[in-house]
Order: C-alpha cells, then structure tokens, then sequence
C-alpha cells in the first residue's frame, strides 16, 4: 500500500477494520473450537496421545504442501483464495455437529476434517500474510499485527468459557459448529476486501516454479535476523503448539477439576496474551528480536510453575504468564517477517517460515500427546519448559540475535 495514500490513523482504514472484523469473528470461533475439540477427543477416547495426533493431523498439511501453496498463493487473488479457504472450513466444521446427530463414528470424522482444515488453513494463512502490505502502510504493520493478536487474545478470553457452558448445555461436538459459523462471518468480511490481484500471473513452467521457492528460502536463510527469530517461534511451537490440549489433561487428569476451570485457564491464559501484544505494540523494531527473546524465557519459566502447580490460582497465574511472553515472542515473530520482506515474496517467506515453525509443532503435538499419555501432565509440562529454556542459549550460539532493524532483501 502506498504511503502517500494511507489514512493516518489505522482505525481511518476501512479495509483494515473490514479484516480485523472478519478475524475478529473467525477468533471467537476457533477460542471456542480450541476448547471444545480436545474436550471432544478426550471424551471420546480418555487419551493424550490421541489429542496429539489430531493436532499432529491439523498442522501436517504444511509439511506437504507449505512450500507450493506459498507459489501459489504469490501468483492468485488473494481474496478470492481467503474467501474459498473460509468457505471450505465452514463446510468441514461443520460435518462434527451433523456425524453427531446421525451418530457416525466420531474419530475418523475428526481426522479427516482435521486434515481439510489444516490444507485450506495453509492457504489462508499464505494469501493473508501476502495481503496484508496492501491493506496496511509498511509504517503501521507492526501496530497492526500487534492489533490483530491483541483482538485474537480477546477472542480467547471469551470462547474457552462459552466453550465450557455451550459443551455442558449441547456437548462438544454441538459447540464446533460455532466455529463453522464464524468462518462464513470471516468470509463475508474479505468479500467486502478490494482485490488488487485480478492480473495474476499465468502458472509458469517447473523450473521456474522451483527457482521460486529457492527464492523464498533464501529470503529467510540469508538474513540472520530473520532465521533466528523464525527458529525461535518454531522451537516455541514444538514446546507449545500443544498448550491448550496439554492444559486440558492437566486441569481434568492431573488437578481433578471440570470443563468451566479448562475454559477459564485459557481464558486467564489469552488475557495475559493480550497484555503481552500490546506491550509489544510499544517496542522499537530494532529491539524485537530481543524482547522475543524475552518472551521464549518468560514462557520457560511459566511452563515450570504450570508443572508445580496443585492448585487451580496457581495454574491460572501461570497460565498469564505463558500468555504474556506468547504475546511478545509471537508478535517480534510476525513483525520481522513481514518487515524484512518484498510484498511480492511474502506468500512463498510465509510458506517457508510456516513449514518450519508448524513442522516443528506437529512433532511437538505427537510428541506431548504420548507424554501425557506415558508421563502424565506435571512431567509433559516440565519436558516442554526444559525444551523452551534450552532453545534460547542455542539459538544464540549459533545465530546472535543480528540486526532487526527493517530491510528489504
């Protein structure tokens, strides 16, 4: 987006709150779904290691299809791909509610649906990242990102608890059907998006097609800066993509407690994520890669706490803890990857940098799922606070934390 042309004030841009509506709603869904999913899973089958695999499901789809989709997507409307990946979870979410009224076997449903939505997840998330640049001025990304997350973490504070009170009036599977819901209020929110990518480029030869994707990994893997923090949020995501299912084991399992006090551990866990963006929204680019620092070891440090904890305060407090150094890590993460970037390559950077980061999760997933199977909820909690701890003095070995300031490669 040009400068010249850009409202002064974010909350003067009209595509801006067109997205941050449509995100807003889709949030409250998936809030809601992050609760009621693992609920569903552990319902049905009393395992962790069940409730792994299926998040292992959802994020698989990058590993295999992450770094074309990000060519793709660099080369296609990105309204028109943003629009067809909400449309196509709404349909999918929305199969769990209906297999449960016509009493389907419920496991191979959640799988397969898992997979569906993790596909259409990774173009989403490769045409939204490339969109951003021409909804927002490159001086108002890194507010902007701060924003979104800031409305993300609001989502998480209401949708746990309406997760718990919707999964005890109507059952778990009956509360994913509101995440169907706020897909399609998502969509309607893009349709309202003007599209700039009408003269989208004609699928070029293989060849071409591979150079492309080199072109993003050398966009990552050149810049210091820009690899460490990626590694950074990857090793957070293998210790923490699990955070809410792991939650849930340690309140019903570990603590002994219900589905409301899973709900309000979330909720009290998104508030402290909140603080966390909006702290970050005030931090000069040039030190985000250190305050990302901060937050990866501020999380070690709650996941200890969450291990040590017998009660339902001091769980919650670690939980806010969690949810502030999230906050800070997620945002330094997002704001250098954008900031560092040409507009033209950021599909194929998001499809890289994403591959890896979620890859990393989908090990964790499966990895934490059989530990809390195996070891229970206090040693799965310590194993993912050794994992965060020891991330940050390796990374800095090899990689310093390098110069964030903005460039364009």
């Amino acid at each position: 987006m040009d400068e010249r042309d850009a409202p002064t004030s974010l909350f003067a841009n009209l595509r801006f709150l067109a997205l941050l509506g449509g995100q807003g709603a889709s949030y409250v869904g998936d809030a809601v779904a992050s609760v009621a999913l693992p609920l569903l899973i552990l319902a049905l089958t009393g395992s962790g290691f069940q409730m792994g695999l299926i998040g292992a499901l959802e994020s698989a789809p990058l590993l295999l299809i992450g770094l074309p989709a990000g060519v793709w997507v660099d080369r296609l409307s990105r309204k028109k791909t943003m629009l067809t990946a909400d449309l196509g979870r709404a349909l999918l979410m929305g199969v769990i509610p209906v297999a449960a009224l016509l009493h389907v076997a419920m496991m191979p449903v959640v799988m397969v649906v898992a997979m569906g939505v993790g596909v259409l997840t990774v173009f989403f998330g490769a045409a939204y990242t490339g969109a951003m640049p021409s909804v927002v001025p490159a001086i108002h990304l890194g507010r902007a990102n701060a924003y979104f997350e800031a409305i993300e973490s609001v989502a998480y504070v209401i949708g746990p608890p309406l997760a718990g009170v919707l999964t005890h009036a109507i059952g778990p599977a009956g509360t994913l059907g509101i995440d169907a819901l706020t897909f399609v209020a998502s969509a309607l929110a893009i349709k309202r998006l003007p599209d700039r990518r009408e003269d989208v480029e004609p699928p070029s030869a293989p060849r071409r097609f591979i150079a492309e994707l080199r072109e993003g990994m050398h966009a990552v893997f050149r810049d210091r800066a820009l690899t460490f923090v990626t590694l950074l949020w990857g090793f957070n995501r293998f210790a923490f993509m699990a955070l809410i299912p792991a939650l849930t084991f340690f309140v019903i399992r570990t603590l002994g407690d219900h589905a409301m006090q899973v709900g309000w551990a979330v909720s009290v866990y998104a508030i402290g994520s909140f603080i966390g963006t909006l702290l970050s929204s005030r931090i000069p680019a040039h030190r985000i890669a250190i305050a990302a620092v901060g937050g990866q070891l501020v999380m070690g440090i709650a996941a200890l706490f969450v291990a040590m904890s017998k009660t339902v305060m001091l769980l919650d407090a670690a939980s806010a803890l969690l949810g502030v150094g999230e906050g800070v890590t997620l945002i330094g993460y997002l704001t250098l990857r954008v900031s560092r970037v040409p507009e033209e390559r950021l599909g194929r950077v998001y499809a890289v940098t994403s591959t890896l980061t979620q890859g990393m999760g989908a090990i964790g997933f499966l990895l934490i799922g059989g530990t809390l199977s195996l070891w229970g909820g206090r040693a799965t909690w310590l194993a993912m606070a050794a994992a965060t701890l020891v991330s940050v003095p390796a990374l800095y070995a090899v990689y310093g934390v390098g110069d964030s300031r903005a460039k364009q490669l």
